[in-house]
């Protein structure tokens, strides 16, 4: 299976030897950065590519023009003349993602909440928010969002 979603639709443009090279090199961005490829559009010497980027496990994520430019780099290595226009969609982490018991103590002193008040407003067990808000209870990511929507208003 293709790194490339519908690289098939090279084949007129390359040769077998090619698409596999161009296969392998978009293989190592899919490994290196989640970076993945899909062929939208092959025209008259005109090739649309959706580039996305998914998450990371070190947390780092390429900006649109860095998307571009790797799109571009790798496709017009194997298709010079050909014009490569790519629509890049950068990834966003769910904004629960940067909730930890740091960030749910700090964002608490800062609107003077306790944990009897997020227990009373929200229903859950007084135990339970402390044991989420200590760090004595891993919090799932519905868990996260609760604490995001209830401490960012």
């Amino acid at each position: 299976m293709s790194s490339i979603q519908n690289i098939n639709l090279l084949e007129p443009c390359l040769g077998t030897d090619k698409i596999m090279k161009l296969d392998k090199a978009a293989t190592r961005h899919q490994e290196q950065s989640n970076t993945n490829f899909n062929i939208r559009l092959v025209g008259d010497k005109i090739i649309e590519v959706e580039t996305a980027q998914g998450e990371t496990s070190s947390g780092k994520y390429a900006t649109e023009a860095t998307l571009i430019k790797r799109t571009e780099d790798l496709f017009r290595k194997h298709l010079p003349g050909y014009q490569i226009i790519v629509s890049p969609e950068t990834f966003q982490p769910s904004p629960a993602s940067l909730v930890n018991t740091a960030w749910i103590e700090k964002m608490m002193q800062q609107k003077g909440i306790r944990i009897k008040q997020i227990a009373f407003d929200t229903g859950i067990d007084r135990e339970s928010v402390s044991e989420w808000v200590t760090g004595k209870r891993s919090m799932s990511q519905i868990v996260k969002a609760l604490f995001y929507y209830y401490l960012s208003k």
